[in-house]
């Protein structure tokens, strides 16, 4: 009988489950050294805490919930609590809110006025064009529908629904603590640290889909081969890549690539030159360059070719 690999996928994935673990670790220290700290100390831990929620969103958690990182199914639901704590909700919640972006793929309203991916762009928009940016990254987290949230985790059965049960109270014991023993830590650096954290996500997710083409397959998201964002995000700028197969692993993303290029050409998915969350210089970018808009790149690309 073969003995089962301890990481389920790839032991690569040692580097995410470790770097979650460190979000831990952060969040515990500046707990704990916060008041003895000067002022620039204060920022730079505030800043630090922040980009990890905005980080583990986009890359750690989010990989973890398309390839678990774990060969076994018990570890992965103690890892799941750990990503509770690193990421202020339940994650079988954000487990299931993220599922369901694939499922809609960031789609326009139907005919019943609304759309099938909750955290859509188009969502809340008063048109069919996509809502204002400050409005959707500064209103996204309050947004949540828990109605539907909480049905989907019902409907996946009772070992769901207990671990979404263990989750939020964990989640509410730790916080309960954090509140009992410095109630001045808790509102004045971890709540706004971690509502900004929350934008900063919600700011990237809307650029990783403004610009693209709902409904087409090939073109439904926008992304970006920047070398050093890719590196430190996991390859989560593959982004279309990513949409066409949620289940290919982040180590593999180039290859995957490779395999549809020439339809991503031919949609004219929207491919940015820098991180997602640097999308609003895209169109400097490329004025600079002499194009007029992406898309006349992407034809002279084409015809060189």
């Amino acid at each position: 009988m073969t003995k089962p690999r301890f990481f389920r996928h790839s032991p690569w994935d040692a580097i995410p489950a470790a770097c979650t673990v460190a979000i831990v670790a952060l969040s515990f220290w500046t707990f704990l050294n916060l008041h003895s700290l000067p002022w620039w100390g204060v920022a730079i831990a505030f800043a630090a805490v922040a980009v990890s929620y905005c980080w583990n969103l986009q890359c750690l958690s989010h990989n973890f919930i398309h390839n678990p990182f774990f060969a076994w199914p018990w570890f992965n639901r103690a890892f799941s609590i750990l990503e509770t704590i690193a990421l202020g909700v339940p994650h079988s919640f954000y487990h299931h809110y993220h599922l369901n972006h694939h499922w809609g793929d960031n789609d326009k309203k139907g005919p019943d006025g609304t759309t099938k991916d909750w955290s859509s762009i188009y969502r809340h928009s008063k048109d069919d064009e996509p809502e204002g940016f400050w409005r959707y990254i500064l209103l996204g987290f309050f947004r949540v529908e828990m109605g539907p949230l909480l049905r989907t985790v019902w409907r996946h059965g009772w070992d769901e629904v207990a671990q979404a049960a263990i989750e939020t109270l964990v989640l509410g014991a730790f916080w309960v603590a954090l509140a009992w023993y410095d109630w001045s830590y808790f509102v004045f650096f971890y709540l706004p640290s971690y509502y900004l954290g929350w934008v900063m996500s919600y700011a990237e997710g809307y650029f990783e889909h403004y610009g693209a083409q709902p409904g087409n397959p090939f073109a439904n998201s926008v992304s970006s081969y920047n070398r050093l964002y890719n590196l430190l995000w996991f390859n989560n700028g593959y982004h279309q890549e990513h949409h066409w197969d949620p289940k290919h692993h982040w180590t593999r993303m180039p290859e995957l690539h490779e395999r549809i290029k020439d339809q991503l050409a031919k949609n004219h998915t929207r491919i940015l030159k820098v991180p997602h969350f640097f999308a609003f210089l895209e169109k400097y970018w490329w004025e600079k360059a002499g194009f007029s808009s992406k898309t006349q790149a992407w034809d002279e690309k084409q015809a060189a070719a």
